[in-house]
């Protein structure tokens, strides 16, 4: 969740102190599904890239994106905006930043430099990551990279999404507070139902087209693509369930959703327990499809009160 924990850091420096959820919900970055490209796995929620820029309305800033392919231009750019007391937030390869084996995306926001590279908040505080969750206080001058690692980086994601360009950066300028969340609701409301004419398939629909992989294929699937998007999953519409409740309270529609979003996290946990290492035979397989295919459903109708909600 590297990418709403970005936003929260840079709304904090503005003086506004929401926890990590209102966020995932200005961008709807943990609502819907999005495939995994080349495979069945899903990440649970949207391209986040499009989620900055519909949420920063609501926090009273507005989202500007550069792009580049002259690395010393790039350098030049990081340092103005940090010198005008912009945090920055960039997208890179984790695995790059760190030395990791697989290539994973990611999220940190720069908050200072010197003449050789520049010091970051870390978002996530993986295992792999030389950083603990609480170890140093706000407001601490946070972790180093040089510039040359950084270039590497940030040219190593583009490289893995197939960006038109190699390096970039997004900041936010203060901008009219927009409280209207009808575009939110439907954003939201969409990304959870699916449905999409054109392109890969979105929402409940790659919940379903999971499900009927596992039904077709069992004991040959690899579980190992798989279980990340649904540990997530399962996590993640719990959680929200548990903010919509507590940000709107006493609203009937939404209560519903919570319910919805609550059978559908306890699907994802159910085939979670059954799932262990792998398929073991056909029966089992089609237990999960079931389930599956009821957290489809239950996404669904969650996202369709959301759309009710945004008209």
């Amino acid at each position: 969740l590297c990418q709403s924990n970005s936003l929260q850091m840079i709304a904090a420096q503005r003086g506004i102190e929401e926890p990590r959820c209102h966020f995932d919900f200005l961008m709807g970055f943990t609502y819907g599904a999005t495939q995994t490209p080349g495979g069945l796995g899903f990440f649970p929620g949207t391209d986040p890239e499009v989620g900055f820029v519909v949420a920063a309305p609501y926090l009273g800033l507005n989202r500007r994106f550069y792009v580049s392919d002259d690395g010393e231009l790039y350098l030049c750019a990081l340092r103005a905006y940090l010198s005008q007391g912009y945090p920055v937030r960039v997208g890179l390869d984790m695995s790059t930043l760190y030395d990791l084996e697989e290539a994973l995306p990611h999220s940190i926001v720069l908050v200072g430099y010197d003449q050789d590279g520049f010091t970051y908040y870390e978002t996530v505080c993986l295992p792999e990551v030389p950083c603990e969750p609480g170890q140093r206080p706000a407001g601490d001058q946070g972790l180093y990279v040089s510039d040359e690692k950084l270039l590497d980086a940030v040219q190593s994601q583009a490289e893995v999404f197939e960006y038109p360009w190699q390096y970039s950066l997004s900041i936010f300028e203060q901008a009219p507070l927009a409280d209207d969340l009808g575009p939110v609701w439907r954003r939201n409301g969409q990304a959870l139902v699916g449905g999409a004419k054109y392109g890969p398939r979105q929402g409940a629909d790659v919940v379903d087209n999971l499900a009927v992989a596992i039904e077709k294929r069992g004991q040959k699937l690899d579980v190992s693509r798989i279980r990340p998007g649904l540990e997530m999953a399962a996590y993640v519409r719990w959680e929200n369930a548990l903010y919509l409740r507590k940000a709107f309270p006493g609203e009937p529609d939404l209560e519903q959703a919570c319910c919805l979003f609550m059978s559908a996290s306890s699907s994802y946990q159910s085939v979670l327990e059954a799932l262990q290492d792998d398929i073991s035979n056909q029966i089992m397989a089609q237990q999960m499809a079931v389930l599956l295919h009821s957290a489809a459903a239950a996404e669904r109708d969650a996202g369709k009160l959301l759309l009710q909600r945004s008209e």
